[in-house]
């Protein structure tokens, strides 16, 4: 497990723990100044999602800021892997197939989407997104609806808005990669997940860090904690998806500088159980290729030398433009199979307690993860080309 090599030394005072993660993931600057391999000229970061970057012309009627932004970011050192470390309890499989634990609690996974347009499902597509099937994957809703779990449908998390905060216009969300995951993550390890939304459209790392943004989030996950264990539910296993970075790439953010706030964002998370963030790089805009290259050399080294991060695809550097509806956002044909990568990232964590070897799209080689021994088998990873094999659909 990753665990002296990629974390920073565990420090008895706050503020000396929050310098050293400051700190960390840092490393390997000199991959982010990969240049533009296409046109000279780059196209302004995210033009077509003006209106995305708008507040809603309505406030929510779920006003939940309850948490105060200093508790929200206030937080010790946590290593990455500690909650690891703990033992599973035993699960018995009913005759309906739920897994429970012996004392007859419902186990699941908790995951929280975050991100920007991609992640939200801009360019997808309701009508192409695969169904859930029931007891496959649930969605709690933090905002609109925190008192059940609703079946996982797309459009996911749509009425998910905080007026100030994370919020979405009603064009910002039509189909996701949540369905896809939770198919994909439940055939693999017989574990429905419950999906927390907390995506928004056009925003930069700047927009994470916020106080109030922060409030948001936490307690988005908070919520779903607090429900799960109170209605006979044991939480296995708490992961974030992260898509995320196009519009850093746009403003020209460094490496240190994403590096640092990624750590602020995500350590209140850690701090409230998450495990791992599996990051999804930026692919591409259509009129140039290598647009968001800062932005993913500095996830694949933050994946590559830190414990809080693992990779979970960089297959949006595979794909042809043809299956992109605008500049910067993807289809949902392509965000199914996004969906479907990340989630079998994370059940290989999940079953293995390591992360997995994945094929690199962006230099076209086999990323190994560090820490970890490998079998000569399971560093065998083949480059799959979804455009020519039709996994990805154009309409």
């Amino acid at each position: 497990m990753k665990i002296s090599k990629k974390l920073t030394v565990l420090l008895l005072t706050a503020s000396l723990a929050a310098c050293s993660l400051m700190q960390g993931c840092s490393d390997d600057k000199d991959k982010a100044d990969a240049s533009v391999k296409e046109e000279e000229t780059a196209p302004e970061p995210e033009e077509t999602q003006e209106e995305l970057k708008e507040e809603p012309e309505e406030e929510t009627d779920n006003t939940m800021l309850n948490v105060e932004a200093a508790d929200a970011v206030s937080y010790s050192a946590i290593p990455a892997t500690e909650k690891d470390e703990e033992e599973e309890p035993a699960a018995v499989a009913e005759d309906d197939n739920v897994l429970k634990t012996e004392d007859g609690k419902v186990i699941v996974d908790l995951v929280l989407f975050m991100g920007q347009s991609n992640m939200s499902g801009t360019g997808g597509n309701a009508a192409y997104a695969p169904k859930v099937e029931q007891g496959h994957g649930y969605e709690f809703r933090a905002i609109s609806d925190p008192t059940r779990l609703y079946p996982i449908e797309e459009p996911f998390g749509v009425n998910e808005n905080v007026q100030g905060a994370i919020a979405d216009t009603a064009v910002g969300k039509k189909g996701s990669m949540v369905s896809a995951f939770a198919n994909k993550y439940y055939e693999l390890t017989g574990v429905p997940i419950v999906a927390v939304s907390a995506s928004s459209g056009g925003r930069d790392t700047g927009f994470w860090m916020q106080d109030n943004v922060v409030a948001d989030f936490s307690e988005r996950y908070k919520r779903a904690q607090v429900w799960l264990e109170s209605n006979d539910y044991y939480i296995r296993k708490q992961y974030v998806i992260w898509l995320q970075g196009e519009s850093d790439a746009g403003e020209g953010l460094t490496t240190e500088k994403y590096n640092q706030n990624m750590d602020n964002i995500i350590r209140p998370l850690f701090i409230g159980g998450a495990q791992k963030v599996f990051m999804v790089t930026p692919g591409r805009t259509i009129s140039v290729k290598y647009f968001f290259d800062n932005i993913v050399y500095s996830q694949i080294n933050m994946c590559r030398t830190s414990g809080y991060y693992a990779l979970a695809t960089t297959v949006l550097n595979s794909v042809s433009t043809e299956y992109m509806v605008d500049e910067f956002h993807y289809n949902q044909s392509v965000l199914n199979v996004v969906g479907e990568e990340s989630a079998e990232s994370a059940a290989y964590y999940t079953l293995n307690k390591k992360e997995k070897c994945l094929y690199n799209y962006r230099d076209e080689n086999v990323y190994v993860p560090e820490g970890f021994d490998y079998t000569e088998d399971e560093k065998k990873v083949e480059r799959i080309d979804h455009n020519e094999n039709g996994d990805f659909v154009r309409y």
